[in-house]
């Protein structure tokens, strides 16, 4: 009778165990909303442009989807995950707007090499960047610009977006929260115009 309980007991370890190994990890990203960058030429207008690394809180900028449930309480996707840092991800999609949206000007991309004499910096600080429960992405953001490389800030502001009726599944949200730095993206160019 024990020996068979052990069976049971080992038969149920084992499917519990097949049925995590099956759900496979999904990978999201963020992308740029705005049509592909048209090539800059070398006769840019003005000083080249540079979006620094996007900061976001620690319980925003982590590998897992997370999505707010409630005032106080974060769930956190066990097989749902960002395929980069969000900060970095944030980095590229606001660099490809802008550049979109300012074909004049030189906008550098992540990685690009930092230019010799003055350029503007983008500075974006997150506060805060979730999609929640009720079908609702935030975006609330200081965004600064900078002449380099004395550091003197020429612009500043505060922003705060909303979409509201997205779907719950994790690839409506992300896409959700990409549109919303586009919106966020516009309103730094017409800044930097």
């Amino acid at each position: 009778m024990m020996n068979l309980q052990k069976k049971i007991l080992l038969l149920g370890c084992i499917l519990a165990l097949a049925g995590c190994a099956s759900t496979p990890t999904q990978y999201l990203t963020l992308s740029a909303q705005t049509s592909a960058p048209v090539p800059q030429t070398l006769q840019a207008q003005g000083l080249p442009i540079l979006v620094a690394h996007v900061q976001m809180p620690a319980d925003l900028d982590r590998m897992y989807f997370t999505t707010l449930q409630g005032q106080h309480r974060l769930d956190v996707a066990n097989h749902v995950r960002w395929a980069a840092p969000l900060g970095g991800m944030a980095q590229k999609v606001l660099a490809q707007d802008l550049a979109s949206e300012l074909p004049e000007k030189n906008v550098l991309m992540p990685g690009d090499p930092l230019p010799h004499g003055p350029y503007l910096l983008v500075t974006v600080n997150i506060q805060s960047f979730l999609p929640s429960n009720d079908g609702q992405v935030l975006l609330r953001a200081d965004w600064f610009i900078q002449h380099m490389p004395d550091g003197h800030i020429q612009k500043q502001g505060r922003n705060q977006f909303e979409q509201h009726h997205i779907a719950k599944s994790p690839e409506a949200q992300a896409a959700a929260m990409s549109r919303l730095l586009t919106r966020l993206s516009h309103v730094v160019a017409q800044h930097l115009s």
